[in-house]
């Protein structure tokens, strides 16, 4: 198979033409693609592909442009909502972890489950640590400590698929209590954690968000699974996770993530068309806390 050669910016816009996207102004296409690449844009046309590879309707460039900045404005919006769950969970992971086992019993292989693999964790630590070794909480804690690292401060080095690993290798017992203070059990509190990370992954390396499947979708309360399925892949039903997540912060929720979502989806309602991200007729009032 031979490799594709690259293509200038006025060819790329003859190929978007020649399969049916309708470009008005070549000048702006050109523009657009040079601040965005051509393949992260042409990833929002895969929905309208045929097999031909033409689009099925002539689409416009101007929505697909779009789409992809409805895109932006989205990952921005809920890496803040991912960021406030992030930070909660190593918070409360530490706090229970430290009074339970003390500030270094996450060392301890015996402070974990049978399917724990210790030495793998050891190891990813040690590499955060090196990766961070020159924040000033690194430094700190080698300089002063022997490296030795407390779990509230190794928590902060942490990614957010540690946190997450961190989580499912506790024994039930430290599980259910952690989960209480997400308001929710154990079996669904580790499902979220493991799509939060993949989410905040797709939010801060600028990966696609609207028509993106979710491989391995959250699990969700029954009274949630009669709108997004039991099998539903879809951006809408992250959406009911993050929302479960900030049982805690309702009223925070409904202002500073529901109500900017909301806002950004009527700003390119007529670009946007939402239930191609798994939103039903009702979406408001499923993500609404009341």
């Amino acid at each position: 198979m031979s490799i594709k050669q690259p293509t200038t910016y006025q060819e790329q816009v003859e190929i978007l033409r020649g399969r049916g996207c309708f470009i008005l102004d070549d000048a702006a296409g050109i523009d657009f693609l040079r601040r965005v690449n051509y393949y992260r844009f042409s990833g929002y046309l895969h929905a309208f592909k045929q097999n031909d590879g033409t689009y099925a309707d002539v689409v416009s460039f101007e929505k697909i442009a779009s789409m992809y900045t409805f895109d932006k404005d989205l990952r921005a919006l809920l890496m803040r909502a991912v960021s406030e769950i992030e930070l909660f969970a190593k918070s409360i992971i530490a706090y229970h972890h430290g009074h339970h086992y003390g500030s270094l019993g996450y060392l301890d292989a015996s402070s974990f489950n049978t399917k724990h693999n210790h030495a793998k964790f050891i190891e990813q630590f040690e590499t955060v640590v090196r990766n961070n070794r020159n924040s000033p909480i690194a430094r700190h804690h080698i300089r002063n400590y022997g490296g030795s690292f407390p779990i509230w401060v190794a928590t902060e080095l942490f990614t957010m698929g540690m946190t997450s690993f961190f989580y499912a290798d506790l024994l039930t017992g430290d599980k259910k209590v952690i989960a209480k203070e997400f308001g929710t059990d154990y079996v669904h509190l580790e499902s979220w954690l493991h799509s939060t990370s993949v989410l905040r992954n797709i939010c801060a390396h600028h990966g696609r968000l609207f028509i993106t499947l979710f491989h391995q979708p959250p699990k969700l309360p029954r009274k949630y699974l009669q709108h997004t399925g039991t099998e539903d892949y879809s951006l809408f039903r992250q959406l009911c996770m993050l929302k479960l997540l900030y049982a805690n912060w309702r009223i925070e929720w409904n202002s500073t993530i529901f109500l900017p979502l909301e806002a950004l989806i009527e700003k390119y309602d007529s670009f946007v068309d939402v239930r191609m991200a798994g939103f039903p007729d009702n979406w408001r009032d499923i993500l609404r806390w009341a």
